[in-house]
């Protein structure tokens, strides 16, 4: 049962398959052995969130390897507008694991033990991933992987540090497993899924301007077709995730640029959300989620992309 409003149950018919979360408004991330119950001709699944509402999806890709798979949203305009900020662990962080099993299991909670240490997953890949020791002594956790892993340090923000994946036998007891869990990194994720690569971004971006210039003005009163908050950070996973982001689609319901008469419509919000692009490359960047090598590239690009929405929305 999720805990938090990004968090989710998923579902196949009567099935159900495990926990997952929203790691962007069109995605939401799950452990790869937890749909090993999904139909082999079906790839469709219900997400349910903690208040009861659900929304259909469809897994897009599976990397067995590292226990992970990522499932599209269906009905992005119906999800939650919370989507977690990621950050990376510091060793002593206590967490909250977001998921239980049913309403008769306890909620796991613990401390960071070490904050990346390369694992061998059962799927026979390696991954950067988050050892973590549990303070609820169960001898199984089954049942709780896809969970998103929160850290609750006080004075700290709330954050999402990773997705569990996989439990470790107590090499004492055969028959039970210690209380150490392991969890993918969300650094580990997003190199995973070409989604949420630099490059993916790029080439959206690049997409992008050919499609404003093809394409013409933004009209005054368009509907975005993401939700996005301008003038916020958002997370790395909402800008790169999915190609409807644009910044065409998410200022098209902005008006005239501030005193100035008869600007065009749409370049306020398109400077706004460029702003916010540029503050979270600069963010990412020193988390150490994207390349810094990349950070010059891709703010070259957003303020090119700014300029032709301002250029082109100025002739209507």
């Amino acid at each position: 049962m999720p805990g938090r409003d990004y968090a989710v149950d998923l579902w196949q018919g009567p099935t159900a398959l495990g926990a997952g979360f929203l790691i962007a408004p069109c995605y939401l991330l799950t452990a790869d052995h937890c749909l090993r119950a999904l139909a082999a001709d079906d790839d469709l699944v219900r997400a349910v969130f903690a208040d009861g509402h659900a929304v259909d999806g469809r897994v897009c890709q599976r990397v067995a390897a590292a226990d992970l798979a990522l499932v599209q949203v269906l009905q992005p305009e119906l999800v939650p507008p919370t989507v977690p900020f990621p950050d990376l662990p510091v060793p002593g962080d206590p967490w909250n694991g977001l998921y239980q099993p049913s309403y008769t299991d306890p909620q796991l909670s613990g401390q960071v033990n070490h904050a990346s240490v390369p694992y061998d997953t059962e799927g026979g890949g390696r991954i950067e991933a988050v050892q973590l020791q549990t303070e609820q002594l169960l001898g199984d956790y089954s049942g709780y992987s896809g969970s998103p892993v929160e850290r609750t340090t006080p004075g700290k923000e709330l954050a999402v540090l990773g997705i569990l994946v996989e439990q470790y036998p107590d090499r004492a007891n055969p028959d039970r497993y210690a209380n150490v869990l392991f969890a993918a990194t969300i650094r580990e994720a997003i190199t995973r899924f070409a989604q949420f690569r630099t490059g993916h971004l790029l080439r959206v971006l690049e997409a992008r301007e050919e499609g404003i210039l093809a394409r013409g003005p933004v009209a005054a009163g368009a509907k975005p077709t993401v939700a996005a908050t301008v003038g916020s950070s958002p997370s790395p996973s909402t800008a790169v995730s999915s190609p409807a982001a644009t910044l065409t689609e998410v200022t098209g319901a902005a008006g005239a640029a501030p005193g100035v008469d008869g600007a065009a419509p749409g370049v306020d919000g398109a400077v706004a959300t460029g702003h916010s692009l540029l503050a979270a490359i600069k963010e990412w960047s020193a988390q150490g989620l994207i390349d810094p090598s990349n950070v010059s590239e891709l703010q070259v690009h957003v303020a090119k992309s700014v300029i032709e929405v301002a250029l082109r929305g100025g002739t209507a």
